[in-house]
């Protein structure tokens, strides 16, 4: 009957409403990039991109005051490298004195140690950082204009500051179809990480996903549904970008979902306004395609594989667990 309920409301009564707010929200500090990699729009559709930019204060603390939900989580980062802030300890100290926990992600290629200390004096931050760190040929391949050898050097940096906090970080990495066969090199790989750095926390596998408009940056093969679903991301909440303006999709790189702005109006009024609403009815009813970035996506049928690699897994030496792990990234 609630199923029931919320089709009738989203097609008929309401068409585009969301009753539920998110807790958590997406707040850009940083559109631009030290890299240009080869899965991200930043390496390869450089002509296509918004304006960058980089977040002031005033228009952090504006998009803070004009935060009027209850949110439990917010991630300082979506198209860029949120270290090019030098306002970024402020926003994490501003957020933690809300009781906010914040989540960072980096690419680990610009590392200063007297901020990372001053962000982690907050306590209440999550700190992964992106690095492909399988091979020096694969990770070169993929994030351009960083070198393999650098980034660990990084790490070791990295390692000290949160050893010195008694905290832990998470490492991500893009794992495509070419190791499906070389499960022992990942392995091998993960292993190697784990005796490395004594406050690497997580290692998390994730498949390539494909951008709107950019198929390529995607690893499809056997990742793409048959039928045309529901994109998900129409329903997760809305996005900052680093000049108050709020999209509908974090993966809007171009700015065409953008739906309203924070500066002058709340969470509230713009999370349902008539825009919003027009962009979900669109999605509900299966028309999205009449929406720009939409019409050139592949989100709405793309299935992402994940597997998470702890490092309990690894003090227990536990290498069959680990293997298991492994391969069902590559079967599932």
């Amino acid at each position: 009957m609630r199923s029931w309920r919320q089709s009738l409301s989203g097609k008929y009564l309401r068409p585009g409403y969301e009753p539920n707010l998110p807790d958590h929200v997406n707040i850009e500090t940083a559109s631009v990039c030290n890299l240009r990699c080869s899965c991200c729009p930043h390496g390869v559709s450089k002509q296509s991109m918004r304006p960058a930019g980089i977040m002031s204060a005033e228009t952090f603390n504006k998009i803070i005051a004009n935060i009027d939900i209850p949110v439990k989580h917010i991630y300082l980062h979506l198209h860029g490298e949120p270290f090019l802030n030098p306002n970024l300890t402020d926003f994490v100290e501003t957020l933690t004195q809300k009781n906010i926990k914040v989540v960072l992600y980096s690419n680990c290629t610009i590392v200063d140690e007297a901020k990372l200390d001053a962000i982690l004096n907050a306590k209440r931050v999550t700190m992964n950082y992106s690095a492909d760190l399988l091979g020096e040929d694969y990770y070169d391949s993929i994030r351009v204009g960083a070198h393999y050898n650098d980034t660990l050097n990084n790490l070791d940096k990295v390692n000290e500051v949160f050893a010195r906090h008694n905290m832990f970080f998470n490492l991500t990495i893009v794992m495509d179809g070419s190791y499906a066969d070389h499960t022992d090199d990942v392995l091998n790989k993960c292993e190697m990480l784990y005796t490395r750095y004594s406050q690497l926390n997580g290692i998390y596998l994730g498949s390539r996903f494909p951008w709107p408009r950019l198929p390529w940056t995607g690893d499809l093969d056997g990742h793409l549904t048959k039928g045309h679903g529901r994109c998900t991301h129409a329903y997760e909440g809305l996005s900052i970008l680093w000049n108050g303006d709020a999209t509908m999709c974090s993966f809007d790189y171009t700015g065409e979902c953008v739906v309203g702005s924070l500066i002058d109006n709340t969470y509230s009024e713009v999370f349902n306004n008539s825009a919003a609403r027009r962009f979900r009815k669109l999605h509900w009813r299966h028309k999205d395609k009449e929406l720009p970035l939409c019409n050139d996506c592949l989100l709405d049928r793309y299935v992402p594989t994940e597997a998470k690699l702890h490092r309990s897994i690894f003090i227990k030496k536990d290498k069959d667990e680990a293997d298991r792990i492994i391969k069902s990234f590559f079967q599932s």
